[in-house]
């Protein structure tokens, strides 16, 4: 058996230091807070959003990209592998809300659908096929983390949208969890475990993690609803999910692929 380095050390264990580490999606919310705290670990973090976002923080660099395009995504991929040389972990945290994306199920518009499907499943697809690529060829011990949503593990919790006054999000239908959203996010997870067990002989890991809701300046009452369905009585803040990121980043997780992370507070234990 080959010999692998014991981690007895927290700051070894956790550490990301000389890692190059992509985050499709990384000018959201949930992006910038993972950016933030892979950097304090050592990483050098590359943020590929359609949205550029201009960080003050040298080791945090933002590039225009287009998940939809596997053009956009080859261009992105050459462009830092040219200045890094490699390219460690990839995050994928893209989340498309198209137009009508809230719909009732009945009237949902077709092209609706794909368009979200597109960004958040088949954007993954081609993200993935790009990294274990590069991984493969430059004999990398790659990692890929696929962000879910608990609504990939269960059905949406209607209850929770009931009396609503309005969509935080904008548009004329209200709040809810479309089935498209619910398809997308197990579908990664399916992508996930196919690519951890044909991928692992390269020493290639792939996993998932699933957050619960966040915070978002909710309405009251819908804030309370879903605390009501939270073992910890409390929707996550942004920054909740940063010491998973850095786990699944780091050698933390080294022996750990073809799983799913759930951090939900408690919401699929009931």
């Amino acid at each position: 058996m080959k010999k692998i380095k014991s981690l007895i050390n927290y700051k070894s264990i956790f550490s990301l230091e000389n890692k190059v580490i992509l985050i499709l999606g990384g000018a959201g919310k949930l992006g910038r807070s993972f950016s933030k705290s892979l950097v304090t670990a050592g990483a050098k973090v590359y943020l590929l959003d359609l949205n550029f976002l201009q960080s003050k923080n040298k080791n945090i660099v933002s590039i225009k990209c287009d998940v939809s395009s596997k053009t956009s995504i080859t261009e992105s991929f050459k462009k830092i592998i040219k200045k890094e040389k490699r390219i460690d972990t990839v995050i994928y945290n893209v989340y498309a809300k198209p137009l009508n994306y809230y719909k009732s199920f009945e009237n949902y518009d077709f092209n609706t659908w794909q368009d979200a499907l597109t960004i958040n499943l088949s954007g993954a697809f081609l993200v993935c096929q790009e990294s274990i690529r590069h991984f493969k060829k430059n004999k990398i011990s790659g990692n890929i983390i696929l962000v879910s949503s608990t609504y990939g593990l269960v059905g949406p919790e209607e209850r929770i949208y009931k009396n609503l006054k309005k969509n935080i999000y904008g548009g004329r239908f209200k709040l809810n969890s479309p089935a498209v959203y619910s398809a997308s996010k197990s579908g990664l997870i399916g992508l996930m475990k196919n690519l951890a067990t044909t991928n692992g002989k390269f020493n290639i890991r792939v996993n998932c993690l699933t957050p619960g809701g966040i915070w978002d300046n909710h309405e009251k009452i819908f804030h309370q609803n879903y605390k009501k369905k939270v073992p910890l009585n409390r929707m996550a803040n942004w920054t909740d999910y940063n010491g998973a990121i850095i786990f699944l980043a780091s050698d933390a997780s080294r022996y750990m692929t073809g799983s799913n992370l759930i951090i939900d507070g408690g919401w699929t234990a009931w």
